[in-house]
């Protein structure tokens, strides 16, 4: 990314409960608790999360990898130019496609 500025501790602060709520989710679907926010469900219903190295954004698709919800980070994303929006954008669609895949 060009011209990268450091986060500041509250931006790592929320990153780090991001990942911990990712990793919790990832061990509670993992031990049959079913799809992440749907409830017990169909391995169709599933929902999987992603997000891109820097936070900006996070992806979610479907069993079947079509992108469901797309959620960006404002206050980054103020601090960042459209191509590495963009850069992120597919990063974090890759992702959970590929999360969704191995879920598959």
């Amino acid at each position: 990314m060009s011209e990268k500025k450091l986060p500041s501790l509250d931006d790592l602060l929320a990153q780090s409960d991001r990942v911990d709520n990712r990793l919790l989710a990832d061990r509670r679907q993992k031990s049959g608790a079913g799809a992440t926010g749907r409830g017990r469900g169909t391995n169709s219903d599933r929902r999987v999360k992603a997000q891109d190295d820097w936070g900006l954004v996070e992806v979610t698709v479907d069993a079947r990898g079509r992108v469901q919800e797309v959620a960006i980070n404002a206050d980054l994303a103020a601090r960042t130019n459209l191509a590495d929006l963009a850069e992120a954008m597919l990063q974090a669609a890759r992702a959970a496609q590929s999360r969704a895949d191995a879920l598959s």
